[in-house]
């Protein structure tokens, strides 16, 4: 059976002792896991191993140890939560961990997929403390993904369309290419207005676009629903021929701050429509040259009904 957070948390929920000791879990696993607890109400996840195991760093969020046994010579590695408030996320981490590694046919396998998960949740938790996007950023890389798409399936090169997503790395606009740039926005079916959230966002002396995404949550049964997971995994079947530009897609969704969680598959979305928008030396917008130099960062909203003149077929 596969574990989801809800399963661990109840298991760990099960534990009377909450001032040190262990249970074991999930005896089908190719490693042997333990939940419990380090200290008093700390969260503790334990593996332990025949295969010797390699130092690993500790985070901000947990300390990670590992020790040989005198009592049998076998391998220990422990994730200790130090942050309560992430107690929820650290149940996810577990989870995930787990499920990452299940399909490894070794032990050592086991192990290296274990330590690789663990080092790029550590670095997503330093940059989002929760790990988990939030439900705008959600939208928002659907809506690039869905543009990116397009872009793919229209490529003469499709390394060449993944390599300009360019706002996954933190570049000012979304994507560049040879023709011009393109920021992307995802707003509701219903919404006439959209968010420009930095000066720099449309300040570009060569000509762009904006391009509206309508996305909006949805049934899992509506026709043509898709989950954050479902498009990452067809961007990647389209990019299997491709070694270079899945890889590269791979570390710009990493950057973005995205990891194949099951979160990220429960929640269905559907784009109803996109509008495309010509910004040009016309466009209505503001830019660094038009504000005094005292005013440093700043966001505003665009009225859409208001832009016919700019709006592309």
């Amino acid at each position: 059976m596969k574990l989801t957070p809800e399963i661990l948390q109840r298991q760990w929920d099960s534990i009377d002792f909450k001032d040190g000791g262990f249970l074991q879990i999930d005896t089908q696993h190719p490693l042997e896991w333990h939940i419990g607890y380090q200290s008093i109400s700390q969260k503790t996840l334990l593996l332990v191993s025949d295969t010797e195991i390699d130092a690993i760093e500790s985070s901000k969020s947990m300390a990670v140890s590992r020790r040989r046994r005198e009592s049998d010579n076998r391998w220990t590695l422990s994730f200790e939560l130090l942050c309560n408030e992430q107690q929820s996320v650290f149940v996810i981490l577990c989870c995930d961990v787990i499920e990452h590694s299940r399909s490894a046919e070794t032990e050592k396998d086991a192990l290296i997929l274990v330590i690789n998960r663990y080092k790029q949740w550590s670095k997503l938790l330093e940059s989002q403390r929760s790990g988990l996007m939030d439900e705008p950023r959600r939208k928002g890389l659907l809506g690039e993904l869905l543009f990116l798409e397009s872009r793919i399936e229209n490529a003469d090169s499709i390394l060449v369309a993944v390599q300009g997503w360019v706002g996954a790395d933190g570049a000012d606009q979304d994507f560049m290419y040879s023709e011009g740039w393109y920021e992307v926005k995802s707003i509701g079916a219903s919404a006439i207005s959209v968010t420009i959230s930095s000066l720099e966002q449309l300040d570009c002396t060569d000509d762009g676009e904006l391009i509206i995404k309508r996305i909006d949550k949805v049934a899992p049964e509506r026709t043509g629903a898709i989950s954050l997971n479902d498009l990452v995994r067809r961007i990647s079947d389209r990019l299997d021929s491709n070694v270079g530009a899945l890889d590269l897609f791979h570390t710009k969704l990493y950057a973005y701050g995205y990891m194949d969680l099951q979160e990220y598959s429960e929640q269905k979305y559907h784009c109803s429509a996109t509008q495309r928008y010509r910004v040009d030396s016309s466009f209505p917008r503001l830019t660094k040259k038009l504000v005094p130099e005292q005013i440093v960062a700043l966001h505003y909203a665009l009225n859409l009904p208001s832009l016919t003149n700019w709006e592309k077929e």
